[in-house]
């Protein structure tokens, strides 16, 4: 399926290259290609992705770098690399708590192409709309998608770490940390901040209303995460496992909780998208 996609958001790229682009925006593109395939091959030789996953990373990047411009594009790296460092971050703190050391097995703890298309799907087609319209709304929507998977992400890194008293997000029963649902006083803190980053990077792009789309980005990218804790919670309530594809390089679990990123990422960045366009 991602390389469906990848081959989809190709030809976009290449027909908005074509016949929609001008000189200026050739230049981006060509500009956002390189940096693309640069930070993709730092990943995979950082250990962060697989090299399948370069192909997505570096087709991403371009659709970031080359439409969205610099602020998405900070935006972007910003969760990329705070999501890869808490995660090793979160591996050492468990070692040192736990007492024992966590083998790392081949692919074990790097992204493939479905990882980056569930969190990158909705933040790169509202990308590409907003370029072909100019539509702020879609430019919120675009950031509100990045706000929820670095509001995600921060709270499994770090509410997973001590996280003290965790408890399902539907029930209120208490779990194991890390648990599909499970919700914490620390991992919630962390999931507000996460989405306070990315929110905070609306200020350095050109609107006329900063403050307002702020506070879309951030109230939407932290609702996001809740409503990624409540799906996780009603997948493990009713036993729902998706089948993982036989080139996914986790198991069926992980494969779901990749499909709850998509969903979640996806509702969050259409109902700030649809807010957003009602009120401006």
């Amino acid at each position: 399926m991602y390389r469906i996609l990848n081959y989809i958001f190709s030809f976009i790229l290449i027909y908005l290259f074509i016949l929609e682009a001008n000189n200026e925006d050739h230049l981006h593109i060509f500009l956002g290609l390189l940096l693309s395939v640069l930070v993709a091959y730092i990943a995979f030789f950082g250990n962060w992705i697989s090299l399948d996953a370069t192909k997505a990373v570096v087709i991403f990047g371009t659709i970031i770098f080359g439409l969205g411009g610099w602020s998405l594009a900070v935006a972007v790296l910003m969760f990329f690399i705070t999501s890869n460092l808490l995660t090793r971050w979160n591996r050492v703190q468990r070692e040192k708590y736990s007492g024992k050391k966590y083998r790392k097995s081949g692919n074990s703890k790097r992204r493939d192409g479905y990882q980056i298309w569930a969190n990158g799907f909705w933040i790169a087609l509202f990308c590409i709309l907003w370029y072909i319209t100019g539509s702020e709304a879609l430019m919120v929507a675009s950031f509100t998608a990045l706000a929820t998977a670095t509001a995600d992400t921060w709270a499994t890194e770090v509410g997973t770490v001590r996280p003290g008293k965790t408890v399902k997000i539907n029930t209120l029963q208490p779990v194991r940390p890390g648990s599909d649902g499970g919700v914490s006083v620390k991992g919630t803190i962390a999931s507000a901040l996460g989405a306070l980053l990315i929110s905070g990077i609306i200020f350095t792009t050109d609107t006329v209303s900063p403050f307002f789309l702020f506070i879309i980005v951030f109230q939407f990218g932290f609702i996001g995460s809740i409503i990624d804790s409540y799906l996780g919670a009603l997948i493990t309530d009713n036993r729902i496992r998706l089948k993982a594809p036989s080139d996914f390089s986790g198991n069926s679990l992980m494969f779901s909780n990749s499909f709850v990123n998509w969903a979640s990422t996806g509702t969050s960045a259409l109902i700030a998208l649809i807010i957003t366009n009602l009120i401006i």
